[in-house]
């Protein structure tokens, strides 16, 4: 049976089961345990309950440790509720109840700045930026920018919305989402999630990613956004240049300009590939749509953690 008490005394078991060292975990428990709290003295206050706070059957799982173990083995090693309740000497049912619970908490306690706009976290005594240079002491997190949308393989859906998730590129039914990250590999926004078939820039204007932030910002993005230049002459949306038909090959100077873009944007691919260490982002996702958006931005939220707590 998993138990933090046990796993705790092997720091390298810990971070292979949960992705975080222990003194992350530690500083992550501290923020989680208010809002485990808050959330239950909410739940156990409901009208329709019958039974006095303090009355019921009590977690198998009591220790709020023991619950972030839990949610982070599910999240690093996507196993069925039979497995984690054998794992954590729970039944199934328990497992997918206490799962359901923690969820919506994870994001709060890792970074919940995540869930607020690029404008609230700018400072509102602030003037209007006008120049690069004052964007670069204002929020120099927005100075450079890059966008880039990710897709994950779903099962297969029912045969009325087969085509909406079926995506030409990847040959196979996916859910798209797509993040902005900064060049300290922080990520600044996550947008909700769409079926496979919706094209990366037609997500990028849904979201209204351009508008959101400074307008003075550079904002890099591969040839899936040919055309936001154009559509956002207000802002600085830079894309690699693409060969036309008209052109046979690229200049030399169009091909430096291109490597120089691949090695600010590849920042963006780096992020992507520390979110699916987790293999819920990586393996062929098997639950509920109406979850997959909490799920992703969870694990984006403990990408943000690690990255700050390690920066301390």
């Amino acid at each position: 049976m998993l138990k933090y008490v046990k796993i705790s005394k092997r720091p390298r078991i810990l971070y292979r089961l949960t992705g975080l060292t222990i003194e992350q975990f530690t500083v992550l428990c501290t923020k989680l345990k208010p809002l485990w709290e808050k959330a239950e003295k909410k739940r156990l206050s409901q009208r329709e309950r019958k039974r006095t706070l303090g009355q019921g059957r009590k977690y198998k799982l009591s220790a709020i440790e023991d619950k972030l173990v839990f949610i982070l083995v599910f999240y690093r090693y996507y196993l069925t509720d039979e497995l984690m309740g054998y794992l954590f000497g729970i039944h199934p049912s328990n497992a997918c109840r206490l799962r359901i619970k923690m969820e919506p908490l994870v994001e709060k306690a890792a970074d919940p700045s995540l869930s607020q706009s690029i404008r609230h976290r700018i400072s509102p005594d602030v003037k209007k930026v006008s120049t690069l240079e004052e964007l670069l002491v204002v929020c120099p997190d927005f100075a450079e920018v890059v966008t880039d949308a990710t897709e994950q393989q779903r099962r297969r859906p029912k045969k009325r919305i087969q085509k909406k998730y079926y995506s030409g590129k990847k040959k196979r039914h996916t859910i798209k989402t797509q993040i902005t990250v900064n060049t300290k590999g922080q990520i600044l926004m996550v947008s909700k999630s769409y079926p496979g078939r919706v094209h990366d820039y037609n997500v990028f204007k849904q979201e209204n990613t351009a508008k959101k932030l400074p307008t003075k910002s550079a904002h890099y993005g591969d040839s899936g956004y040919d055309g936001a230049p154009n559509d956002y002459p207000e802002h600085t949306i830079i894309i690699p240049v693409k060969r036309r038909r008209n052109h046979s090959t690229l200049s030399l100077s169009e091909k430096r300009f291109n490597r120089k873009h691949s090695r600010i944007r590849i920042l963006v691919e780096h992020v992507l590939s520390r979110m699916k260490k987790y293999q819920i982002l990586a393996q062929v996702y098997r639950h509920k749509m109406i979850d997959y958006n909490r799920r992703f931005r969870n694990i984006a939220a403990l990408i943000n953690f690690r990255l700050a707590s390690s920066a301390i």
